[in-house]
């Protein structure tokens, strides 16, 4: 019998926010509260937030973005899942 040592790999991705004037706040500590978030950063630029997802599956991150999605004041996302990611 051959065991696997696989570990299983997590999926990473950005997911970009567009969100309406005044609701960063709320929606921030509303984001805190779901799992698999690893970081929230407020951006300049087209786009108002940055979250970074850590997930095990697609399907983990079609939930988190459906979460992220709900919260009152979002009113776009895009997700980027990273292929691969270099040190600099």
């Amino acid at each position: 019998m051959r065991v696997s040592n696989k570990v299983k790999k997590m999926i990473n991705a950005y997911i970009l926010l567009n969100m309406k004037p005044g609701n960063n706040d709320k929606a921030i500590e509303e984001m805190r509260k779901i799992e698999d978030i690893a970081k929230i950063s407020i951006v300049a630029g087209e786009y108002d937030i940055v979250v970074r997802a850590q997930v095990k599956s697609l399907g983990r991150l079609l939930k988190v973005t459906d979460n992220i999605q709900m919260i009152n004041g979002v009113m776009k996302t895009t997700t980027q899942i990273i292929e691969k990611e270099i040190t600099a």
